[in-house]
């Protein structure tokens, strides 16, 4: 290749020359070794575990962000792009919803349609960029319930900066700095059904053909394939870390929103650290509140654990709770033979997010570390025992929902 295919016209190179030469993809390459690298240091976990979940979720990431960039980057021609399923797990995922997003653009109009079926409730959010990539604006948070939209229902959104004169349908206002569309679908009764399903439309352009493709465009995808992993790895990683240890191990945080999170939705959370022959009993007080989850996440990764073979997992409609309505979970390795068990899958460390939507006053969650062959000593004399062959139909009814909600 010649120097004035490889350089621009004062002779420094151009991104478009290092695709043409290989150099962007080399230099791809190499971005994501010293992720790998990253990944060795001391500011991640150190276990043989760790270290292979880390490999393995760097790839994870790697497949991750370039199929978004392949796929979902361009809000002339917008594309859901479904990610914290079975496959892409990172940023501590809801495993009692879907989630998707979209690249929109705020001089756009845009139709979101959805066909509800099994779904209970759905969020949307319009964001100005990705909270690991520091942007944590939300411009819009629109839930099914003020839509007026139910399970079994179908509905078409119009999404643009101003609602047309005479419209009365749903709409979500589009704010200039709009880049992104969120939405979130939530499932709070594990059975075998047909999950939501979405379909987002530009209508200003419909039909535009894309623009042929050139060097440039494909290093912008590959420069911005390379930061979505490098800032996902490390942000996560450390958001866990400081907000796992910014209260004693074992102690949740007081419920609170998190920026650039869902705002209708508070959380705790917990560095929760419990050995062989250990249980931490964990005593939820609803508020007004009718939805709640707790789930297991892994240190270092913040992806979930695995949920559709172990109830790493429980919410308010799957949760045991006593006559004045309170919840008591249990962590641990071992099964305890009672109801809401945590799975910690054998790890002695394990981050705990405990999330409440539309929530009307502060709920309550009291955590005590105790000796697994005193469990029964703690918890209410009326608790049931579950018993072998009861946990295996609930992780088979499990594993039953997820196939149907994650299914192709």
């Amino acid at each position: 290749m010649s120097d004035d295919q490889s350089s621009g016209a004062s002779g420094e190179r151009t991104p478009g020359a290092d695709v043409l030469s290989g150099a962007a993809w080399r230099e791809f390459c190499a971005r994501m070794a010293d992720v790998g690298d990253r990944i060795l240091g001391p500011e991640f976990p150190g276990s043989d575990r760790d270290r292979a979940e880390g490999f393995r979720h760097l790839a994870n990431q790697v497949a991750c962000w370039l199929t978004y960039q392949l796929a979902a980057t361009d809000p002339r021609h917008p594309a859901l792009f479904t990610h914290n399923n079975l496959v892409y797990r990172w940023g501590g995922p809801n495993v009692d919803q879907n989630a998707r997003r979209a690249p929109v653009a705020g001089d756009g109009t845009y139709r979101l349609s959805v066909a509800m079926n099994a779904c209970e409730k759905f969020i949307v959010q319009i964001k100005a960029g990705n909270m690991h990539m520091g942007v944590k604006g939300i411009s819009a948070e629109v839930d099914s319930d003020a839509l007026g939209i139910g399970p079994g229902d179908t509905a078409e959104i119009l999404v643009c900066a101003e609602r047309p004169d005479g419209y009365d349908g749903p709409w979500i206002p589009l704010a200039p700095e709009a880049a992104v569309l969120h939405v979130r679908d939530f499932y709070y009764d594990w059975k075998p059904a047909q999950p939501a399903m979405f379909a987002l439309e530009r209508l200003d352009n419909q039909g535009e053909p894309h623009p042929p493709l050139t060097p440039e465009r494909v290093a912008e995808m590959l420069d911005g394939a390379a930061a979505m992993v490098e800032n996902s790895v490390s942000y996560w990683n450390t958001w866990v870390e400081e907000t796992a240890t910014a209260q004693p191990p074992n102690t949740f945080s007081s419920p609170d929103v998190v920026e650039g999170g869902v705002q209708d939705v508070v959380y705790a959370f917990a560095d929760v650290r419990v050995g062989p022959g250990e249980a931490l009993v964990v005593e939820v007080v609803p508020d007004e509140s009718a939805q709640w989850n707790a789930q297991l996440q892994s240190i270092g990764w913040f992806e979930s654990l695995d949920f559709p073979h172990r109830t790493t997992c429980v919410n308010h409609r799957e949760a045991h709770r006593g006559p004045d309505g309170h919840a008591f979970l249990v962590i641990a390795a071992a099964d305890p033979g009672v109801p809401n068990w945590l799975d910690t899958e054998g790890r002695d460390r394990v981050f705990c997010t405990h999330r409440w939507v539309g929530v009307r006053s502060r709920p309550t969650v009291r955590a005590s570390l105790v000796p697994l062959a005193q469990l029964r000593e703690h918890l209410p004399a009326d608790t049931p025992t579950v018993s072998a062959e009861e946990r295996a139909a609930q992780i088979r009814a499990r594993a039953a929902h997820v196939a149907w909600r994650f299914r192709a």
